[in-house]
Order: C-alpha cells, then sequence, then structure tokens
C-alpha cells in the first residue's frame, strides 16, 4: 500500500500591537489546532499555549504595526510562525543559567523548554520571524 502524504493546514492571524491582545491570540491559536481535529494530545494542544503567548507578546511589544501568525500542521507537528516588520537582531537562545529575576530572556527559556524546535530568520517585511514547533506524534502510514 502507497504511503499518503499526510495533509497539511495552515492558518494566519493579525495581531495587534497591543499587549491586552496576546491572550486573545494565544486562546485562538490553540482553537484553530483543535478545530482541525489533530492527533495530539490534550497535553501537546496545551504546550502550544504558553510559547505561542511568549512569540507572540515578543513581537507585538517591538512594533508599532503588531505581528501576522501562522499555524501550520505537516502531520506530524504545528509549528508557530509570529512574523513582525521591525529590523533588529534575530532572537537567540538563551543561556541556561539566566537569573530569574531577569527583566529580559525568560520568554525565550520558556520557549526552549517546551518546543520540539524553535528559531528565528529574516522576514519578508524587513523584519523577523520566530518560530517554534510542538507535537510529537508519527505519521500515520
Amino acid at each position: 500500500m502507497p504511503l499518503r502524504a499526510p495533509v497539511t493546514q495552515s492558518s494566519c492571524l493579525c495581531v495587534p500591537s497591543d499587549i491586552s491582545a496576546v491572550p486573545s491570540a494565544r486562546r485562538e491559536v490553540v482553537a484553530i489546532t483543535r478545530a482541525w481535529g489533530l492527533p495530539l494530545s490534550e497535553d501537546e494542544v496545551g504546550t502550544l499555549e504558553s510559547p505561542a503567548g511568549e512569540v507572540i507578546a515578543k513581537a507585538v511589544v517591538h512594533t508599532p504595526h503588531g505581528c501576522r501568525v501562522t499555524v501550520s500542521w505537516d502531520g506530524a507537528r504545528v509549528r508557530l510562525e509570529a512574523e513582525d516588520e521591525k529590523a533588529g537582531p534575530l532572537p537567540e537562545r538563551v543561556a541556561t543559567d539566566i537569573d530569574i529575576d531577569a527583566e529580559n530572556g525568560r520568554g525565550l527559556r520558556l520557549v526552549d523548554s517546551l518546543a520540539l524546535a524553535w528559531g528565528s530568520h529574516p522576514s519578508t517585511t524587513g523584519g523577523k520571524t520566530v518560530w517554534f514547533e510542538v507535537g510529537s506524534c508519527r505519521l500515520s502510514h
């Protein structure tokens, strides 16, 4: 029997440059993945919520234009990308010995601890995109 390619899904939302919009955007990301009926456990879907809030908050706080959030499913992992229009240095891995009372760095440390993978790259808008992936299910044959 031939292998079937996984069905991919993708959805986008725009989040205004207002920190008060982050909780709603975070909940919408989770609602999108639940609506797709993905073969993820509730723990895996729940794991999506915290890093989504951190990545979206970082994007909206640092730009007056808000950000574009893309949520996608490749058959094994959910990927979230938050794209902003502010040029600047790309986020990097944070040291594990960071001061927990420090003003900066805790959010990406949380993303690093919860996501299977994360990173950043320059965006097509001249800004940057920060992404992460969650999920652990295997592709079905």
